[in-house]
Order: structure tokens, then C-alpha cells, then sequence
């Protein structure tokens, strides 16, 4: 009966004086007992144990409890409740009254709304609301399950921060860092280090700052970020906005767009690509690099413009619009647009297209380029065709028609083939004793017909005229050599000065006027012989 008595007293009274802050009360125990040989200034507390401390209810199997410390020692099915919205469990607790900190162990779980925390170690500091672990932990809400070594849960904010080894795992696609911050309501991740997101149908985002909506399949990346897939596209920006239920990513400044198969890349600092049609638009001066890599060196060609759209599905295409620009060690060009098919690789240029090969220039209404190893196999010129050779600033060989397919190897066009109203104009030149000396000509030929064929050698010089059917032309003599009306065919045109020099040199537009004004008088002409 003593025993009950003294029970029933320490159950209403309370442990230390009403007057502390930080003061526990012992709401309820099936059995205290003293023991201080033992256990100086402590009671031992047993079955359905209960404490209170300010707006926290704390309940346990059995407990230590140190009064003049304000310390309570816990074993057995805790469960810590704060306010009814926040739910703390684990099989042993040290909690320090003074600083309001609970220290929990082994088969830990923090439940704060849909987010339950799980781990085998936790402190939780009750003053600044805040529960960390430090050896492993778990958070899993409704949308994720988040993995790291350290982290912080914030239950007044929803805010978890982890540290070392994150893995957030979801049904959709797994997310690894180092540094991130998640936010348990809004499902929103904030990257802070290096982190990867792979998604279950093999997209790969890679970004060291930023922040990802998982809810929505929204991230927002920069610093060295990237997005790239197995099939070899790779793109990498600045700045990376990828909505990938929209299959749809957005790129600023410094952007890159990489085939890896193709050998193919285009940078820019504006640009979009969307995975699932496997399609692209850069913009802000963009330029497409196309490298091909041979046993003895690795050529690139460089085409600029204002806009270029990319493909890689049945078709595989690049298409340059507006202030169209080449450059490569063996040819160069200019043109209002281009179309680079990489099946059969071949370039087509539009819109007053002119192309450049060592000596040589090239023009019509079109211009197709024949590509292997990115060197010229052939050129095909299509309507209003012209191709000229120039030795010096009055020796030009020239030919006209409506179309010249031109022949190359070794990096040299070795047969020119004109088909449709075939035109010629070529120096005839005497064979010299001895290679030092100049070349002399004999006379200047002018030939037309249905076809002609040209061979020349490896200086450019001809070799061999077929024509088809066959014409005798004219020839006249050297003395004629300054003539224009003589040594240059009609739709002569010398566009030497809007030819690149370099792969810097793309990038200065080029002012086409006097071409264009050159095509129209061609038209005017062409409508007057037919009037005629």
C-alpha cells in the first residue's frame, strides 16, 4: 500500500519545479522504482510509460529518468508525438531536457505528413525543429524514396538536405548527387553539386546546379549540364530547361548538339531539342562541325548560318537557312541555304549558291556536293551552271551549260562534264622545253555543243576536249588575250571576294547584291531570247 501511495504521488507531481522552461513531467508509469547505489538520482520507470514536455508527448516500454538533470533514457517501442502532426518512433532514446534534444536509435522512423523518414540514427533537435542522421538514412513521401549517408529533415518546412551518396529513386527514373535539397510537399529537388538523372527509357541528364520537379518531369540545370542518350545525341548548354513528358529540352548560351555516330556537331547559343522526334533547331550563330576521321588525319568541315534544324530519324538531315557559309581545306561556299543529307552524304546548296575549289569556282541555281571522308567525289551544278579555272587574272578556262557534273580526285577536279547547251572558253597552251618555264598560249577556243567533256591534269591545264556532237568552234589568236568579249563567256562573273578564307571567316556575312543583281540580268536575257 506504501508502494501505491508513492506511485500515485510522483504521477501528480511534477519531476522539477513548474517554474522551468524545459521541465519533463511523468504522465504515466506502471511501475517506478529507486535504486541509488546503482543509479544515483534516478527512477526507473516500467510498462506504458509516459512523459510530457511542453507541446511534446513521449511514451516508451521502460525508462531511466533523471530528475535533477532533466534527462530521460528510453528502451522499447518510443514514439515521440509533437502537436499530432509529427510522429517519432525507434527502440531507444537519450533526450536532454535543458537543450530539447532527442537522441534516437535503431529502427528510426520521423513521419511528418506523406514524408516518413527512415534510419537507424537520429538526432532531433526540438528547438530548432530539425531531425538529422548521419550514418544513413531514408526519406520516402509519395512520389520518391530518397537515399544518403548524412541529412537534415526540417518537418516545419518539408525540407530535407542530404549529403554524400544520394539516390532518389523513382518509378520513372533515379537521381545521384552529392548535395541536394528536397522539398516533401512540392516534390521539388534542388541540385547543389554534381548530379545524374537516368531516366527507364535511357535518357541521361547530367547538371551541378539547378533544380528538378518531380512531380512534373521539370529540370532546370547549369553548370557543365548535359542530356544525351544511347543512340549517340549529346546535348550540353549552359543553361538546360528539359520537360521530359514533353520530350522537349530548351538550351542556352554555349549550346552544343553532338550525333557521335554521324560525327556530327552543331554549337550555337540558342536551341531546342526534342528526344522523342529526335529533332532540332539552333539558332544565334550556329555551326554545324562535321568531322570524319581517316587513317592518316582528321578533317572537319565548318557551315554556318542564321538557323539550322537537325534530324536524325528517316530522313537524317541538317537544313541552314539565311547567310549560308562553308568552309573547309579543300572547298568553300556561300548560299541562302543548305541541305546536308547524312545518308548519302551529300551537301545541297540554294538561293545563289557559289562553291570554291582551289582555282576553281562554281556557280548555278543549285549546287550539289558529293562527299566521301569529307572531301569533294563530285559537284553537280543544276540550271545556269558555270565553272571557271584561273591561271592568272587574265588566263581563265570557263565552261557553261545547263549542267556540269564535276569529277574529283585527290582532292583536284580532273573531269568536268557539261550537259545541255555546252559552252567552252579555253587558252591553248604550247608545251614548255623545260618545267621552269612560263606558259605560253597558242590561241583561245570557243566551242559549243549538246555535250563536252574536259579533262584537265594535275596543274589544271587541258587536256582533253570531247564534245558531242562534235563543233570545230573558233579559235582565236593570243594577240586577243586582253579582249573581254574574247577570253570571257556570257554570265562570266568573278565572285572572288565574297570567298571564305578561313573557318573565322564564316562568321562575316557576306554582301550578295551584285550576284543577285547578276541572276536577275541572266533572267532578263533569257526572257528576251525567248521572246525573240
Amino acid at each position: 500500500m506504501k508502494h501505491f501511495c508513492l506511485f500515485v504521488c510522483c504521477l501528480l507531481l511534477p519531476i522539477t519545479s513548474m517554474g522551468q522552461k524545459t521541465t519533463i513531467y511523468l504522465d504515466h508509469s506502471d511501475k517506478l522504482e529507486f535504486n541509488n547505489e546503482i543509479w544515483p538520482d534516478c527512477q526507473i520507470l516500467t510498462g506504458n510509460v509516459q512523459f510530457r514536455h511542453e507541446d511534446m508527448l513521449m511514451s516508451c516500454d521502460s525508462a531511466y529518468f533523471y530528475d535533477k538533470r532533466n534527462e530521460i533514457i528510453a528502451t522499447g517501442n518510443i514514439k515521440m508525438n509533437q502537436r499530432d502532426s509529427l510522429f517519432v518512433y525507434g527502440d531507444k532514446l537519450f533526450y536532454d531536457g535543458n537543450i530539447r534534444l532527442a537522441r534516437l536509435r535503431q529502427n528510426v522512423r520521423m513521419e511528418n505528413n506523406q514524408a516518413i523518414l527512415y534510419t537507424d540514427s537520429l538526432n532531433y533537435d526540438r528547438k530548432r525543429n530539425i531531425g538529422y542522421y548521419f550514418n544513413g538514412g531514408k526519406i520516402v513521401d509519395n512520389a520518391n524514396e530518397l537515399v544518403s549517408v548524412k541529412g537534415r529533415y526540417y518537418p516545419n518546412t518539408d525540407l530535407a538536405i542530404f549529403q554524400k551518396d544520394i539516390v532518389l529513386t523513382n518509378p520513372d527514373f533515379v537521381l545521384t548527387s552529392d548535395t541536394l535539397h528536397y522539398n516533401t510537399r512540392t516534390d521539388i529537388a534542388t541540385i547543389l553539386g554534381p548530379s545524374d538523372i537516368v531516366y527507364q527509357d535511357s535518357t541521361f541528364i547530367y547538371g551541378e546546379n539547378g533544380w528538378y520537379d518531380t512531380e512534373k518531369d521539370i529540370a532546370f540545370l547549369t553548370r557543365n549540364a548535359n542530356i544525351h542518350d544511347l543512340e549517340g545525341h549529346f546535348l550540353s548548354a549552359d543553361t538546360l530547361y528539359h520537360n521530359h513528358r514533353a520530350h522537349h529540352t530548351e538550351a542556352f548560351t554555349a549550346v552544343s548538339l553532338s550525333d557521335t555516330l554521324q560525327d556530327i556537331q552543331i554549337k550555337g547559343n540558342y536551341g531546342w531539342y526534342n528526344d522523342l522526334h529526335q529533332e532540332a533547331l539552333i539558332t544565334k550563330l550556329p555551326t554545324l562541325y562535321y568531322i570524319q576521321h581517316t587513317a592518316s588525319s582528321s578533317d572537319t568541315l565548318y557551315i554556318t548560318a542564321d538557323t539550322m534544324q537537325y534530324a536524325d530519324n528517316t530522313q537524317q538531315y541538317i537544313k541552314s537557312y539565311h547567310n549560308v557559309q562553308s568552309w573547309h581545306t579543300d572547298f568553300q561556299s556561300i548560299a541562302d541555304s543548305a541541305f546536308y543529307n547524312s545518308l548519302d552524304s551529300t551537301l545541297y546548296l540554294y538561293g545563289t549558291p557559289i562553291m570554291w575549289n582551289d582555282s576553281n569556282q562554281h556557280t548555278g541555281n543549285e549546287i550539289h556536293l558529293k562527299l566521301v571522308n569529307n572531301t569533294i567525289e563530285r559537284v553537280f551544278l543544276e540550271g545556269h551552271a558555270f565553272v571557271f579555272s584561273k591561271t592568272d587574272s587574265m588566263v581563265v578556262n570557263q565552261m557553261s551549260g545547263k549542267q556540269i557534273i564535276g569529277y574529283f580526285n585527290n582532292k583536284r577536279m580532273y573531269k568536268t562534264e557539261v550537259i545541255g547547251n555546252a559552252r567552252s572558253l579555253y587558252f591553248v597552251e604550247d608545251t614548255p622545253a623545260t618545267e621552269q618555264e612560263e606558259a605560253t598560249y597558242s590561241g583561245i577556243n570557243q566551242c559549243e555543243s549538246s555535250q563536252l567533256i574536259m579533262y584537265t591534269n594535275d596543274n589544271n591545264s587541258i587536256k582533253k576536249v570531247i564534245m558531242s556532237p562534235a563543233s570545230n568552234g573558233t579559235l582565236h589568236t593570243p594577240d586577243k588575250i586582253n579582249q573581254q568579249k574574247v577570253t570571257r563567256l556570257e554570265g562570266f562573273h568573278d565572285y572572288h571576294n565574297l570567298r571564305p578564307r578561313s573557318k573565322e571567316d564564316i562568321y562575316i556575312p557576306k554582301n550578295k547584291e551584285t550576284l543577285k543583281a547578276d541572276n536577275a540580268a541572266i533572267k532578263v536575257r533569257k526572257r528576251r531570247r525567248s521572246n525573240d
